[in-house]
């Protein structure tokens, strides 16, 4: 009798622990046995049992239409579908084709009314039994994730995933990969410090030859992950996605449910973990989220028209966003809530604003604002006088930290000699010695930040590279095209407010006090090298400008505070 074969694994797991070739061994043996001649053999690798659209499983059944085999051997039932209603459109299908099932488990079932009761009832039984267990797992996890214990599933990059050992008690838990979390600070090193896209660190990581976790490339996916997940800062969630089902066009799909969508943030649980397991200071992670959120808003995607200023115009008088609207041939920036409170009556009456006088107005008092030394230095002199009041007596900070660190080294001795005297054991002192260590540690970490902070260039240094860096920005800025003005606004405006026909703008200017490299020399649309990251915190200077002049806007003064 001539007969196909057709195997099935639900897993990459189970693919890994070859219970795949453990099947098609006993069938083939069986088959063999039985002097079966095997047409050919159908494989399902990894694909769900719940699912009926499988790619081996489509070909037997078009094979089976064409009478290309007498019978199809199986190992059980459930390799053919954990779900009953599919099993018996499969059987009732390939019935209709006069082609039978074997089933090595029960290989003397015939065509009966008793034996499909059985089939039925075995079907029936697989498909609650995977019920059971998903249920049982969940509620396991759940109840863990509330106990504050990582279980399962893959480890974030830059993380190993440790299982269970129940011989010690231990739970599955997190280990940082040294290597990995090195490439997770850079990759946070150049999105938040250095201002690169996440196209442009792929490049970097590629030119650096550092590999991703799984494939060859870096995908714009993976570094998103790693720039959005909470772990790296020490804690991380359970419960945070639900699995759901989504049609993207591809005809097979290895699971039911074969993508993640986020829940509710109230239902997730927040797992801490300890302290060595922080890679990103929540400082840092924060400041990405910060750069995401403030991408979406200037994103041009959906624009129809260029607005210098979108997205970062706001009503002076009840705050809400101003957006861009074209009238008559003309661009004109408008308050949003004069016209989202159609049909209902506007309930703000603030005028609209012409898109061309309002930009250049803004424009050319930013570009004096980068281009005048004088305003720089005064804000850079008035922001330095609050870090010294924020630092204070800094020195007296670092006198006592030295005293606590040298009570340590007093309490070491001390424990020393109680050893010497038998008072303590040999355990007690390495376990109060670790503890000493770990606070001396935490001492000297407190101790370097405040002498980092301390760590400032002189007032002439700063000066000195502050009128460098205004003479050769002065022209650059004068030739930029849309893309570049764009670019330097969006970098240094916080907030453009409009009121009665005035704008007062509020932002701050990174200078670098050792600018690298010829800015007279960037390539155009390389705005990134035009605003260099600075090099010491207090040197972003805050500004407050106030272009007047109503109703034109065409030749602002400035209103320095």
């Amino acid at each position: 009798m001539k007969i196909a074969i057709y195997g099935r694994v639900s897993t990459e797991k189970q693919e890994k622990q070859e219970t795949i070739n453990s099947q098609l061994d006993a069938l083939r043996d069986y088959a063999k046995k039985n002097n079966y001649i095997v047409y050919q053999e159908y494989l399902d690798d990894g694909y769900s049992g719940e699912l009926l659209d499988r790619p081996a499983l489509d070909k037997l059944r078009d094979d089976a239409k064409k009478k290309l085999f007498e019978a199809v051997l199986i190992h059980s039932p459930d390799r053919l579908s954990r779900k009953y209603i599919y099993f018996g459109l499969v059987q009732l299908e390939l019935k209709k084709s006069a082609v039978d099932f074997i089933f090595l488990n029960r290989p003397d079932s015939k065509d009966t009314p008793e034996d499909n009761l059985l089939n039925g009832m075995q079907g029936l039984i697989a498909e609650f039994e995977k019920a059971k267990i998903l249920e049982r797992t969940r509620r396991g996890r759940l109840h863990k994730a509330k106990r504050g214990v990582v279980s399962g599933g893959r480890a974030p990059y830059g993380y190993r995933y440790i299982n269970i050992d129940r011989t010690r008690n231990i739970d599955g838990h997190y280990e940082v990969n040294k290597e990995e979390a090195k490439v997770v600070k850079l990759i946070y090193e150049l999105f938040v410090n250095k201002g690169l896209s996440i196209r442009a660190i792929i490049k970097e990581l590629t030119s650096k030859g550092i590999k991703p976790q799984r494939g060859i490339h870096w995908r714009s996916s993976t570094v998103h992950r790693v720039l959005t997940n909470e772990t790296y800062t020490g804690t991380t969630h359970y419960n945070k996605h639900m699995a759901v089902s989504v049609n993207n066009g591809n005809r097979y799909y290895r699971k039911k449910n074969n993508s993640l969508k986020l829940r509710p943030k109230d239902q997730w649980i927040p797992i801490s973990l300890s302290e060595e397991l922080a890679i990103i200071d929540k400082d840092v992670f924060l400041r990405a989220q910060n750069r995401f959120k403030r991408n979406a808003e200037l994103s041009l995607r959906n624009t129809k028209h260029q607005y210098l200023l979108r997205s970062l115009v706001v009503c002076g008088n009840c705050n809400s966003p101003f957006g861009g609207i074209p009238y008559h041939n003309k661009l004109f920036y408008k308050c949003r809530n004069r016209h989202r409170q159609f049909p209902m009556p506007a309930t703000c009456k603030e005028p609209a604003v012409e898109a061309y006088k309002f930009e250049n107005a803004v424009w050319n008092t930013i570009s004096e604002a980068f281009s005048n030394p004088r305003l720089l230095l005064k804000n850079i002199d008035k922001l330095n006088e609050r870090k010294t009041k924020t630092i204070g007596n800094v020195e007296e900070k670092i006198k006592d930290i030295d005293q606590l660190i040298e009570k340590t080294r007093q309490e070491e001795d001390r424990l020393l000699d109680a050893y010497k005297e038998s008072i303590i054991s040999i355990e007690q002192l390495k376990e109060k010695v670790t503890e000493i260590t770990a606070k001396r540690n935490s001492l000297i970490t407190e101790k370097e930040k405040l002498q980092t902070s301390e760590d400032r260039p002189t007032k002439t240094y700063i000066k000195e590279n502050v009128y460098s860096y205004c003479n050769a920005i002065k022209n650059k800025l004068q030739g930029l095209d849309f893309n570049g003005k764009r670019y330097i606004l969006t970098q240094s405006v916080n907030t453009i407010t409009y009121h009665k026909k005035e704008a007062l703008i509020r932002g701050a200017i990174p200078v670098e006090v050792a600018h690298s490299g010829n800015i007279e020399s960037i390539a155009p649309g390389c705005y990134e090298s035009l605003l260099p990251q600075p090099l010491w915190p207090f040197l972003r200077v805050d500004f407050l400008l106030h272009p007047k002049n109503p109703p034109g806007l065409q030749q602002p003064c400035l209103r320095r505070i």
